[in-house]
């Protein structure tokens, strides 16, 4: 991926939409989807499809609460979107961790209409660490998670 002239073109449920939409804040930051969800993000690069089975948990935007002034925990359907689809590609299963977080500053700029430079801070944020990034250890919350999800990178021909 490149980061100059990535452009969402556009993010499609193929299922499980009424699944992130229905989320309620919570004091643990932990959303656990009861049914399947598909995800479509369709760039100027490529097309990437997220898919999760039953019960895999997301965390919406990871970090303290003490920035959700700035960016919410899930906010709007948006914003969970970009937090659920970074969530994924955490796992490693597809993109690299430059390559994920370029894609959740191109989400957030493109499709949860951040500004540039807030899309671009929040990217400066997520890339200053990856321990978060690969195969979860069996202590850490997000172990269940490892066989519940998918990641498809499709480049765009030409």
């Amino acid at each position: 991926m490149h980061k100059f002239g990535l452009k969402v073109e556009g993010v499609y449920f193929v299922r499980g939409r009424e699944r992130i939409d229905a989320l309620k804040v919570n004091e643990e930051c932990r959303y656990m989807l009861d049914g399947h969800v598909h995800v479509m993000v369709a760039t100027n690069q490529g097309t990437l499809q997220v898919m999760t089975a039953p019960g895999f948990i997301f965390d919406g935007r990871s970090g303290p609460k003490i920035v959700d002034w700035y960016a919410p925990n899930l906010g709007t359907l948006e914003e969970r979107v970009c937090w659920y689809v970074h969530d994924c590609n955490g796992y490693a299963k597809d993109l690299s961790f430059s390559d994920t977080n370029l894609l959740l500053y191109a989400m957030l700029r493109d499709f949860a209409r951040y500004r540039a430079s807030k899309a671009a801070l929040i990217q400066l944020a997520v890339g200053l660490s990856d321990s978060w990034y690969g195969e979860p250890k069996p202590n850490e919350w997000c172990y269940c998670n490892r066989d519940k999800v998918k990641t498809v990178w499709i480049t765009k021909a030409g």
